[in-house]
């Protein structure tokens, strides 16, 4: 079989980030594009559920089609909002450091995930997924 998929519960914790890409390493081999490029985006995603949503925990889901070559990885927090750092502002001549700092990760999203959204589950969270194809 190609396919392979995990879920992890996390603490909402600075360390979430290095443990989400772990449970992707268990899932898929390191060393190509796509596995490296999803790792990058799960990093992002779950640095901003850490930093902006509540709770103790986040969850994470990742899956790894290898005949497809392709790397899905969600992750739910207890945030039904995305926030107000969406995007990053660094078109603009007079933004700040600060503000530079929020929203990044979407703009990665942007830039290398095939295909990538956001699904509220009510009042309850967010799920923010993403997929990411081989070249």
């Amino acid at each position: 079989m190609n396919a392979h998929s995990g879920i992890a519960v996390l603490p909402r914790h600075p360390r979430a980030a290095a443990d989400a890409r772990h449970v992707l390493g268990r899932i898929a081999p390191e060393g190509h594009d796509e596995v490296d490029m999803a790792a990058l985006l799960l990093s992002e995603v779950v640095s901003n559920a850490v930093r902006h949503a509540e709770g103790p925990a986040i969850e994470i889901a990742v899956g790894y089609d290898r005949g497809a070559g392709v790397v899905t990885g969600a992750v739910f927090d207890t945030n039904p909002r995305m926030g107000s750092g969406a995007r990053s502002s660094r078109d603009e001549a007079d933004t700040d450091e600060t503000e530079l700092e929020t929203g990044r990760g979407l703009d990665l999203l942007d830039a290398v995930a095939g295909a990538w959204g956001v699904a509220t589950v009510g009042d309850r969270g967010k799920w923010v997924w993403f997929q990411v194809h081989a070249a």
